[in-house]
């Protein structure tokens, strides 16, 4: 019986800190950007090939009111001339809401993000450029 509860105490305990290792992991640090600003909506652009992410922040220009009913699809083109689409959704992470996506970006060199954002039935677009080197 003894042995049980120890091994129930050990499960326990390693799955507890399994948890806090996965939680540690999830943290979504957003590190700087580029920011543009069109119809009154400012993108702010954040590739990170390390861990095959890219995020897109949208908020209002005029109020920062972080936009969080939007549909976002960016048109990526990589260096070999290839194009990928993607759909950015919509995800809380901390305290940072983006629209974001995985991408691999094996190549080195430039990769142009053509960005089509929808909120409240406007049409919007955006255009950033990633070097990759």
């Amino acid at each position: 019986m003894r042995k049980i509860k120890s091994t129930a105490i050990i499960a326990l305990a390693g799955l507890f800190f399994c948890s806090q290792i996965a939680l540690a992991q999830m943290k979504h640090d957003m590190p700087a950007g580029e920011s543009k600003v069109a119809e009154g909506i400012r993108a702010t652009l954040v590739v990170t090939p390390s861990k095959s992410m890219v995020d897109l922040v949208l908020v209002g220009a005029k109020n920062g009111k972080t936009i969080t009913a939007a549909k976002v699809v960016a048109k990526i083109k990589g260096p070999d001339g290839k194009v990928q689409e993607k759909e950015l959704l919509g995800m809380q992470m901390g305290e940072v809401f983006s629209y974001m996506n995985t991408l691999d970006m094996p190549l080195k060199g430039s990769y142009s993000f053509d960005i089509a954002v929808e909120v409240e039935k406007k049409k919007v677009k955006f255009n950033f450029v990633y070097e990759v080197k």
